[in-house]
């Protein structure tokens, strides 16, 4: 059966089900067609869109398995599963049907690394449970899985870190330096990296900021954050986003309202390949091909920088000028102090070693 004989369990989650025997339908509460979507729709918002998308993603490859071996994808039993995550863990997987990376290469098989391979399952196990019934991880053969796991990540705990380099505020400077000119693209581009190292901003968090959620204060500004990772209920937070003098965020940020005459609607815009401005907001891929432009025209590794680099950069700044930790998770909206100081310790090791006075 083919991904096109699949169904969509998920109203707006968009997880599509390959299933060779059951209906949706039995795995759904007998809800009237208006309840049921208005029971998606709440669903889905439940997780942040790019978790979501990230899943979709995880699912469909994980159902392209399956429908190439001859197995049930929904429901999935622990073994199948285990034998998916066990060849990521190996040799990766691509699907037979060709398929070409962004850049239009065809993708290439390679070994996952323990967190990648870790979300392939959530995505599995949340695509049983939108559909009402037992993941894997919760039916009776369930320690199979839950063996294979612990093995892959035994197995993964010295694979080298992929955690991106932070464009900390050395970095950041060179690559505002690169980016000259006066045309739109280029107003954009220096506002958006300042904007989004100050802000400590998340990609998407980035692209989501209109003019409406900014103000003006005396001492910089005060950008609004709706929602975001770690507050799904929408509490909101305000960053506040000090009048620089080294790398200049609040200049920046009106430089290119005023260059691109932006009133009202997103602020960081896409541009046609010609450099005109259009009213879409960017997306997160972008704001990271931005991100490794700059770099690289900085004379630094692209491939050790992506988006995360400017909110990794602005916590590894801050840890270097010794500002107070909770100050620091404030600012990054961190569900956790101990995830913030992971920033710090790197640079804290050299930092009145023990061995300093006998070395």
């Amino acid at each position: 059966m083919s991904q096109d004989d699949g169904k969509d369990i998920g109203g707006t989650l968009g997880l599509v089900v390959t299933d060779r025997t059951n209906s949706v339908g039995a795995y759904l509460p007998d809800l009237a067609p208006d309840d049921r979507e208005r029971v998606d729709d709440y669903v889905a918002r439940a997780s942040a869109a790019a978790t979501l998308r990230a899943y979709q993603s995880d699912w469909r490859l994980f159902c392209g398995w399956c429908d190439e071996r001859g197995y049930q994808s929904l429901p999935a039993t622990p073994a199948i599963v285990a034998a998916f995550l066990t060849l990521l863990a190996e040799r990766g997987f691509v699907p037979q049907t060709p398929q070409r990376s962004r850049g239009g290469r065809a993708a290439v098989a390679k070994p996952l690394g323990r967190s990648t391979i870790s979300r392939r399952l959530a995505a599995i196990v949340f695509a049983h449970r939108a559909a009402g019934i037992d993941p894997p991880s919760h039916q009776p053969d369930a320690a199979r899985l839950d063996k294979a796991m612990r093995a892959i990540r035994r197995d993964k705990r010295d694979d080298p870190s992929s955690r991106k380099r932070p464009a900390d505020g050395d970095v950041l400077r060179d690559m505002l330096r690169t980016i000259a000119g006066d045309d739109l693209r280029a107003y954009r581009n220096r506002a958006l990296l300042a904007i989004g190292m100050a802000g400590a901003f998340r990609r998407s968090e980035l692209v989501a900021i209109t003019v409406a959620r900014v103000s003006e204060d005396a001492r910089g500004l005060l950008v609004r954050v709706p929602t975001s990772k770690t507050d799904q209920e929408g509490r909101g937070h305000s960053v506040a986003i000090p009048d620089g003098r080294r790398l200049e965020p609040v200049r920046h940020y009106r430089a290119w309202l005023d260059k691109a005459a932006i009133a009202h609607g997103p602020v960081f815009r896409k541009l046609t390949p010609q450099g005109r401005l259009t009213e879409h907001p960017m997306s997160a891929q972008g704001v990271a091909l931005i991100v490794k432009a700059a770099a690289q025209a900085a004379g630094y590794p692209p491939a050790l920088f992506s988006g995360h680099s400017l909110r990794a950069g602005f916590l590894t700044e801050a840890g270097r000028q010794n500002a107070n930790l909770f100050k620091m998770r404030e600012h990054s909206r961190h569900a956790s102090i101990d995830m913030v100081a992971e920033y710090v310790r790197d640079h804290e090791r050299f930092r009145e070693h023990a061995g300093e006075g006998f070395l």
